[in-house]
């Protein structure tokens, strides 16, 4: 992995409507390996149950949704 500082940074929200802001994200080379990691934050978030009808809202360092991956 590159200098994270060069990186962009993601952020990853867990919402239905009400939304649990993430306000550090992480770094990542590109999006489509944040949407990854969105999926792996969902799984777990399922397993633990209590989440039913959210999804974790992926959004850039600009503010702009890329992507939700829904927590069944």
């Amino acid at each position: 992995m590159g200098d994270a500082s060069r990186m962009p940074r993601y952020f990853f929200h867990v919402s239905n409507g009400r939304t649990f802001r993430d306000d550090w994200g992480e770094h990542f080379l590109a999006a489509a390996d944040a949407m990854d990691h969105a999926a792996k934050v969902a799984k777990e978030l399922a397993d633990e149950g209590g989440w039913g009808g959210y999804a974790v809202l992926v959004e850039d360092e600009h503010g702009r949704e890329i992507g939700r991956v829904p927590i069944d």
